[in-house]
């Protein structure tokens, strides 16, 4: 693999802040939290109190009109694109993470029954009388916002889409990172999309026990589970060269990255923590970097009572108690496969601003065996570790570095 510095020249980010890295950035240095009301359907006779829903305007999506996931990833890396300077991407790939299919199975089968008969499909009649973009089965497929992001972009690469889960949007940055360093392409279009804030999706992590009847208090001695989250975020990544040649202002770099699987549970993570150590010793591995070279954690911290408590034991294995941990799923929710992505972009924005943030919600701390960081510090970050880790114990960690770092 190539030596060559991977570095950040470009952002799109939507979060409940708004839409645009600035923003995200603006609230969280500000130790803002952007939870508030679910306004995207009644909740209702459900135990939900808060979320973290995008309020801006999106981009039309012809192929997928009513697929807000589309419209939402599709946003974000157009956004990403006219931040770097609008590059060249003849030699670029498309990475996005993505997450569960919001077409309902009664949406599959109310377009495909009522054209059965004897046994057969009319599959013309389907199309004759739903546009091809509205079809549900066409909207089903995972990879479609990825192929979309490609198209619309003019990307001349690969396009790969990442379905693991929480980790997602972070494992799509790493393989679109390894990529470059493999001289695969020159240019990663990589991030992620998602938005479960639907009945449907709500109640899932319900049933799960994830979700808090509250808010999300990540860390502390009273957290019940996560606030829901949408949005999407969308990063530009080059070989430093190219990025220079081309005059581009450099925001971060990348200096590693990791991955592990728990092989243990669905929904629970290992009690060790072994797959999170793995993955934060393989990033660090990657990058050839020892622990103490980490100024700083952005944990998943989902606020839920077992994952808070076992990332906290596995970060401590590591790096004991000298550096700080936050989370910013207080502040912006659970974006699901975009988390990772999102987080990843606030780490871009840190180590570029000088700052680091807090942990909304964090109020009463646990006797966990870290240093939480409840508010937001001005401490000019140099590498800031970043911890996305989903369901079925996919997990993915990130190495944002400042660009005067190393």
């Amino acid at each position: 693999m190539s030596a060559e510095r991977v570095v950040v020249t470009g952002l799109g980010v939507l979060t409940a802040f708004g839409r645009g890295a600035e923003p995200l950035a603006a609230g969280l240095r500000a130790g803002r939290s952007a939870l508030a009301p679910v306004r995207a359907f009644s909740p209702a006779g459900l135990p939900v109190g808060v979320a973290a829903e995008v309020d801006a305007p999106l981009v039309d999506c012809p192929d997928f009109p009513d697929d807000r996931k589309a419209a939402l990833a599709i946003t974000a890396a157009l956004d990403a694109w006219a931040h770097a300077g609008e590059p060249d991407l003849s030699r670029a790939g498309v990475w996005m993470g993505t997450g569960l299919s919001s077409v309902t199975p009664q949406e599959l089968a109310e377009d495909a029954f009522p054209h059965i008969a004897d046994g057969q499909l009319d599959r013309a009649a389907i199309y004759r009388d739903h546009s091809p973009a509205r079809v549900a089965p066409r909207r089903h497929l995972p990879e479609r916002v990825t192929v979309a992001v490609a198209r619309r972009l003019g990307a001349g690469g690969p396009a790969r889409t990442s379905f693991s889960a929480c980790a997602a949007g972070a494992l799509a940055i790493a393989e679109g990172a390894w990529a470059i360093r493999r001289g695969e392409v020159d240019v990663a279009v990589c991030g992620g999309h998602d938005s479960m804030l639907h009945p449907l999706g709500v109640l899932s992590f319900i049933v799960l026990g994830a979700l808090s009847p509250s808010r999300c208090r990540p860390f502390d001695r009273t957290r019940d589970g996560f606030s829901i989250g949408e949005g999407a975020a969308v990063m530009i990544l080059e070989r430093e060269s190219r990025a220079r040649a081309r005059g581009a202002e450099i925001l971060a770099w990348i200096p590693g990255a990791g991955a592990s699987v728990d092989a243990w549970n669905v929904t629970a993570p290992h009690p060790e923590g072994k797959g999170a150590f793995l993955s934060m010793q393989r990033a660090l591995a990657d990058a050839g970097l020892p622990p103490d070279a980490v100024d700083h954690v952005n944990a998943h911290g989902t606020g839920t009572p077992l994952g808070d408590g076992v990332e906290a034991n596995a970060v401590s294995e590591l790096f004991g108690r000298r550096v700080r941990v936050s989370s910013i799923k207080g502040a912006v929710g659970h974006c699901i496969a975009a988390a990772g992505a999102v987080e990843a972009a606030a780490c871009v924005m840190a180590v570029h601003g000088g700052w680091t943030p807090g942990t909304a919600g964090h109020s009463q701390p646990d006797s966990l065996d870290v240093e939480v960081q409840a508010r937001p510090r001005e401490d000019r970050p140099g590498l800031i570790l970043s911890n996305s880790f989903g369901f079925g114990g996919q997990n993915s960690t990130l190495l944002v570095a400042a660009p005067g770092f190393g």
